[in-house]
């Protein structure tokens, strides 16, 4: 009997090890199996955000700190709240709203009329600038802080390098985005989180994970485009405003070709004309550089 019994105890210990052996969640992601096309599309397309882990079609909840009035660039710049990511491409809800959000800024010449535009127009744009050209938009600094104190200018984050995440590896991917919110606070005074526009649009749920691991929970897509991520010609660029530049869209535009210099006051009347209201991201969604 003493044998029989210490058999059975053997056997429910061995049961109990086998259980327990394996951790919860193992094998429950891969990263490799969710890629999306890496391409730069001057027009919206399905499939960059068919990898998105969630989307903006609900109104996104108000942010404590959202609607306090300006910031004072000497307040001190929040930590990093990690969290899910969500993808965003529209406007929450049915709204008159635009989000005038403009990349990179390769070209110096562009770069200063944007900031000419800016200045004289008063139209809330939400610039996501590469650190890489950092020798163009640290001239005019000066310029913009002021802006973008008023909350009139928002700034996000598009990486120091502009590569496609989807080939880099995870450290570099942090190192990538980290760089360029380092030089985000210490140019224009906030940081940049919690939006982040991954470069051509090319993320998966991986590439969001890390990007809400950093604070970055806000993945910024677009379902507008002015189609300036190469040269076009005047014709081509506002026949693009006058088919995206509808309510609700967030409108992707870069600073790298001029074309757009001379179609500044066609934009300007469309968006009159259409009765759009542009706003920064934070004015649209909720968020606000004082949370982070």
């Amino acid at each position: 009997m003493l044998l029989s019994l210490l058999s059975i105890g053997a056997a429910q210990a061995l049961l109990g090890c086998s259980a327990d052996s394996a951790p919860q969640g193992a094998a429950t992601h891969d990263p490799g199996t969710a890629s999306t096309t890496p391409t730069a599309p001057t027009t919206p397309t399905a499939s960059t955000t068919s990898t998105a882990p969630a989307t903006s079609t609900a109104p996104t909840a108000a942010v404590p700190g959202a609607d306090e009035g300006p910031l004072p660039l000497s307040a001190p710049i929040p930590s990093p709240h990690p969290g899910p990511p969500v993808v965003v491409s529209h406007a929450p809800g049915r709204t008159r709203r635009i989000a005038l959000t403009i990349d990179d800024g390769y070209d110096a010449t562009t770069v200063a009329g944007y900031v000419a535009f800016a200045q004289r127009s008063k139209i809330p744009i939400t610039f996501s600038p590469n650190g890489a050209y950092r020798a163009i938009w640290d001239r005019h600094a000066e310029a913009l802080r002021p802006l973008v104190e008023t909350g009139q200018l928002q700034i996000g984050n598009h990486t120091w390098t502009h590569k496609n995440l989807l080939h880099e590896t995870d450290a570099a991917i942090r190192a990538d985005i980290e760089k360029n919110e380092q030089w985000i606070q210490q140019t224009f005074g906030i940081t940049s989180r919690p939006w982040f526009r991954p470069p051509y649009g090319a993320h998966n749920h991986h590439v969001d994970g890390l990007a809400g691991e950093l604070g970055y929970t806000r993945i910024l897509l677009w379902d507008g485009s002015f189609g300036d991520s190469t040269l076009l010609t005047p014709q081509q660029l506002i026949g693009l405003a006058q088919q995206y530049l509808q309510p609700g869209t967030i409108m992707l535009g870069h600073a790298n070709h001029q074309t757009i210099l001379g179609l500044f006051d066609q934009i300007e009347q469309l968006i009159e004309q259409r009765q759009l209201e542009p706003v920064t991201l934070d004015t649209m969604f909720g968020t606000s550089r004082a949370v982070g």
